[in-house]
């Protein structure tokens, strides 16, 4: 299959995608970077709101160390993760950010989502070393800045697929010169074992990209997830979870624990 078929079916999925998802909530899973609380599964329409809190024990994100990419790893780099949601009926923004406490990594994302039922259709930005050079907030300036689209379907309320492509990125190049449009292809499925959480996921990268460098198509991404949710009387949860995950281009194993909490209004 041909890149430019590939992405031509990715963009009719998106297109298809009249009704879309809301965010849900997420911690260092390998799917998409979550954007920051679930919408109240009602059909009332109105404006509503959330914010989250995360701290994990490092930055793993697409099978890939986000501070520490391409030089040396830190098993273990506090990561401060705040967000906050507004939405209107099933449309929402979210803007979420990273602080990482070793490595000093910073990253500040904006999401534009729409969700409904089973499908997510999001648009994303990416800034990062925004603290050292406040000139990447110009997404037309900077080379710390990407925009990526994805687009998620769930079945049989378990088994989750999810499609990002990259569409703006100073270092997502072919040899040529020309965009890559890296994209990311994952399959997870959700499972419960006594009251625990579990999600096992597998992603690829479906063909070559200097972005995440790979020459051709590539396995990058294999782990399982387990989490526990406390809840609370106000409707806030503390979510607590654990992951270990592999990725076979770089034969390195990552392993990562984190802590949030969460809530969300309607008003």
């Amino acid at each position: 299959m041909t890149r430019k078929f590939t992405l031509f079916l990715a963009s009719m999925l998106i297109v298809f995608s009249a009704g879309a998802t809301m965010p849900t909530i997420g911690t260092i899973t390998a799917d998409e970077q979550p954007a920051t609380v679930a919408a109240d599964e009602s059909e009332d329409e109105g404006f509503w709101w959330g914010a989250s809190f995360d701290m994990a024990s490092n930055y793993i994100w697409r099978g890939f160390d986000q501070p520490y990419a391409g030089g040396n790893r830190n098993m273990f780099d506090p990561a401060l993760q705040p967000g906050v949601t507004l939405g209107y009926g099933n449309f929402y923004i979210d803007l979420w950010a990273n602080r990482s406490l070793i490595s000093t990594y910073t990253e500040f994302d904006v999401f534009l989502g729409y969700e409904n039922e089973n499908l997510t259709v999001t648009l994303y930005d990416v800034l990062w070393g925004v603290s050292e050079d406040m000139s990447t907030m110009n997404p037309l300036k900077g080379e710390n800045h990407s925009l990526t689209a994805t687009i998620d379907y769930t079945l049989f309320e378990r088994l989750r697929l999810h499609w990002a492509t990259t569409f703006i990125h100073s270092g997502d190049k072919l040899i040529n010169g020309k965009q890559a449009y890296s994209s990311y292809f994952e399959v997870a499925y959700d499972f419960s074992l006594s009251e625990v959480d579990f999600t096992v996921a597998a992603a690829v990268l479906p063909f070559a990209a200097d972005y995440y460098g790979n020459d051709d198509f590539g396995v990058c991404n294999l782990n399982i997830t387990a989490g526990y949710e406390f809840e609370f009387d106000n409707g806030a949860t503390l979510p607590i979870s654990g992951q270990v995950m592999y990725n076979p281009m770089w034969n390195e194993c990552f392993w990562g624990v984190s802590v949030g909490y969460y809530f969300s209004l309607d008003f």
